[in-house]
């Protein structure tokens, strides 16, 4: 199953949050995998936040799947309360007695990745001093 959620941002930009499910066999389990698309007030797609021309790239590629998927989530500007309502709507279209669940743990690996965003900028900030 694929549900997707839109979210205007307040710098202007339009976010896309696309969930896909897989029901494992013999099981009601089902296993979310996300991607994150954005597209600015001048476009007229919908791309990665994070492409080759970014300077956050190298991270992206030096990252594993899960945070990855993560850095696509923090430089789309999409939060974690969004992500949330997004998984919950999942949830109802997809019915009671399923266990949705997804293989990354959100709060505790964005909260590390935003960790490292002002680590580098304090680095930079000293190295100015």
């Amino acid at each position: 199953m694929i549900y997707e959620k839109r979210f205007i941002l307040t710098v202007g930009r339009e976010a896309k949050i696309i969930l896909k499910g897989d029901i494992e066999k013999d099981s009601t389990d089902v296993l979310i995998d996300f991607e994150f698309l954005i597209k600015d007030s001048h476009e007229n797609d919908f791309h990665d936040p994070i492409t080759s021309n970014h300077p956050q790239y190298w991270k992206l590629k030096k990252s594993t799947p899960q945070k990855a998927q993560l850095l696509q989530m923090e430089y789309s500007g999409v939060s974690r309360k969004q992500l949330h309502s997004a998984i919950n709507e999942f949830k109802n279209r997809i019915g009671h007695g399923y266990d949705v669940h997804c293989d990354m743990i959100i709060e505790e690996r964005i909260k590390y990745l935003k960790g490292v965003r002002i680590s580098a900028l304090n680095r930079n900030m000293l190295a100015q001093m």
